[in-house]
């Protein structure tokens, strides 16, 4: 029913959008129609970055309308590319009833478009894929294999059940323990959803180290009403699964690795300064650091680690989102190095409220360091 209402939306947003542009379509002049082209072209980026990247009111209330109007203005640029084609085709400007047909035609086009890439973006946003990675780590006496899970955001854009596949995946795979990433839960997630998920994630037969995320503790709650569990209540949820919180805290894997799981980045005043961290005697070990956020470029100019491993972005999520922020300056996704560690950014295992997600696919990876 939510897919269905959502892609009601989609159909309405694009409805909205080219019935409002039908004069200009029929239009004898060309300069109008290429500048809103244009114009269009960069409303995509700009809505997809107010829903994913900005964190206000109307992307909590009106999410999943911003989404509809990102799909819906791809669709409605698409058919205008259909007209300029067909007109490029078709250069008899007299003949009114051929103008028709095209206009029929590309609303009938743009709309399969809004259609495919919508089932596209929700398929997308259901699957996990794992992907596997292997790297050299200095200290290291034998191979290390764990698991990096990040941004499930279950009970809201991940439903809840998946996630018996999700730790099946995990199991078979057998890595030696588990780092769940942050943004497990988030603003939409309910507290019973909450209980059962981290029922359903002790399935997990490895040791599993949590850290949080910057959605977990509901920062943006106000805008709906409220929070529909406490810390305390997430906490007693995490450590009943048998898992182990790490905030700004190491733990021995083994005599060769350590590993370091930071609070998040949005906790101010929280959050240890990286400076605070240094004073642990870690010896010729191998270190991994487990943050969520991948945009401490002062601790990453720092850092002296095998590995940072970090979600936050889900790759973009929305098309061209992924190429904007490298464009900024900003980790999307995938490999980037340091002077004195390796930083991996993960796409993350669902999408941020609705379930569309246009760029990578769904991970969760599975790592091996080795010496």
């Amino acid at each position: 029913m939510g897919a269905l209402l959502f892609f009601m939306k989609i159909a309405l947003a694009f409805a909205v959008l080219f019935v409002i542009q039908i004069p200009l379509r029929r239009t004898g002049n060309r300069l109008l129609p290429a500048a809103v082209f244009i114009l269009k072209l960069l409303l995509v980026p700009a809505v997809a970055l107010l829903f994913v990247a900005i964190e206000s009111g109307p992307t909590y209330r009106y999410g999943d309308l911003l989404c509809a109007a990102y799909v819906a203005l791809i669709g409605d640029t698409a058919a205008d590319a259909i007209g300029f084609l067909s007109r490029c085709i078709h250069r008899n400007k007299k003949d009114k009833g051929r103008r028709r047909r095209n206009q029929k035609t590309i609303a009938v086009l743009g709309f399969a478009f809004c259609f495919a890439l919508s089932a596209y973006g929700y398929m997308n946003s259901q699957r996990f894929v794992r992907n596997v990675h292997e790297w050299n780590a200095d200290g290291l006496k034998q191979k290390h294999t764990f698991a990096f899970v990040s941004d499930i955001h279950a009970g809201s854009a991940q439903p809840v059940e998946k996630l018996h596949e999700l730790c099946r995946q995990i199991n078979e795979s057998k890595p030696e323990f588990v780092i769940l990433g942050g943004d497990v839960t988030d603003e939409f997630t309910t507290l019973e959803d909450m209980e059962s998920i981290y029922e359903i994630l002790s399935e997990i037969e490895a040791p599993v180290y949590f850290i949080y995320g910057n959605h977990e503790r509901q920062p943006g709650s106000g805008y709906l009403g409220g929070r529909t569990y406490s810390d305390k209540q997430l906490a007693e949820a995490v450590l009943g699964a048998g898992m182990t919180i790490l905030q700004d805290e190491y733990v021995k894997i083994s005599d060769d690795l350590m590993l370091l799981g930071r609070e998040d980045l949005s906790m101010e005043g929280t959050r240890k300064d990286w400076s605070d961290l240094l004073v642990q005697d870690i010896g010729k070990c191998a270190l991994v650091v487990a943050d969520h956020s991948p945009y401490d470029n002062d601790q990453l100019l720092e850092e002296k680690s095998a590995l940072q491993i970090s979600g936050h972005t889900h790759a973009g999520q929305l098309w061209p989102l992924q190429t904007v922020y490298r464009l900024l300056g900003y980790q999307a996704y995938g490999e980037f190095g340091y002077p004195g560690t390796l930083l991996y950014v993960s796409a993350g295992a669902s999408v941020w409220k609705t379930p569309l997600r246009t760029e990578e696919r769904c991970e969760w990876d599975l790592i091996t360091l080795k010496p």
